[in-house]
């Protein structure tokens, strides 16, 4: 459960990017305050949205209808937000900051700001439910497995125990890389595969997919874990610095050295982009992949 990586500096989400997220909230009227002010805030300081513009690029290169992605894209973006929101809390990360603002714990409660996550969880769940109703029941099955894969104990789940695990183990870069791949590349295997799945792609197209969310999983939270060690606390940093060593948390670079954790950061940036080529080769609507590819490796230019 990570941020994205990003320069100090946040981009501002694109404003259709935002407004999905307006769209498919969660109902927000008659709210007790706290969990009102829970999922507010959280509405209203996204961060970049790279899983959401991410999954709509895809949607629309793939032609799926507008708003089948639009629901697609919200829902990812809710699992996400989710997952910061409990990363947050004491008995996790016990973070201070998430993208230069109080983190939720502190401004609305624990209880609230874990009755918030649970809430954005069940309205991805519902999104993806209405998105996918009128495909066939293979489609709706198989999504329903990939949500399982990357959301529970294999995916996002597991990998956040083992994050939290992470100081009684040896403590390995192989251990760094389990713990990315719960986490981080499930996320992006998700985002990847969701619309694919709906768009109907090919078993080829969706295995190279998968490889890709690896790739780009382990490259985007290596990314993570420089700027963790790099940054210093500041109103601007994405969340509260530092943590990984003072916690005990999987850090690449600090289980395998500065120029060992760069050289493996720019070989999964030429894999990434290898698969991509792959991709292309079997349709040219994949290309949209490039562009997000350059903004997920561009830290790498200034590491």
């Amino acid at each position: 459960m990570t941020a994205a990586p990003q320069s100090k500096r946040q981009p501002a989400p694109a404003p259709e990017a935002s407004s999905l997220l307006a769209l498919h909230s969660p109902a927000l009227a008659g709210l007790e305050p706290r969990l009102h002010g829970v999922l507010t805030e959280a509405l209203a300081h996204p961060g970049s949205l790279f899983r959401l513009r991410l999954v709509l690029a895809l949607g629309r290169a793939q032609d799926l209808d507008d708003g089948v992605a639009g629901q697609l894209a919200a829902a990812v973006e809710f699992y996400h937000t989710a997952s910061l929101l409990l990363d947050d809390l004491p008995c996790m990360d016990d973070a201070a900051q998430r993208r230069g603002r109080p983190c939720s714990h502190l401004l609305h409660g624990e209880a609230a700001t874990i009755l918030g996550a649970l809430a954005f969880i069940n309205r991805g769940y519902a999104l993806v439910a209405e998105a996918t109703a009128a495909l066939p029941f293979h489609l709706r099955t198989e999504i329903n497995r990939t949500l399982d894969r990357c959301l529970g104990p294999s995916g996002l789940v597991g990998g956040q125990a083992l994050d939290l695990a992470f100081a009684q183990s040896p403590r390995t870069t192989r251990a760094v890389g389990r713990a990315a791949l719960g986490k981080t590349a499930a996320m992006l295997r998700l985002a990847l595969e969701l619309p694919a799945l709906a768009a109907g792609a090919s078993p080829l197209e969706r295995r190279q997919l998968r490889r890709l969310s690896v790739y780009w999983g382990l490259l985007y939270q290596g990314l993570d874990d420089l700027r963790d060690l790099r940054l210093a606390a500041a109103t601007s940093a994405p969340k509260t610095d530092g943590r990984d060593s003072a916690l005990g948390r999987p850090n690449l670079a600090l289980a395998s050295g500065l120029p060992s954790a760069l050289a493996r950061l720019h070989h999964l940036e030429r894999l990434a982009g290898r698969s991509i080529g792959e991709l292309v080769a079997c349709g040219r609507f994949w290309s949209i992949l490039q562009v997000f590819h350059r903004q997920l490796s561009a830290p790498l230019d200034s590491a």
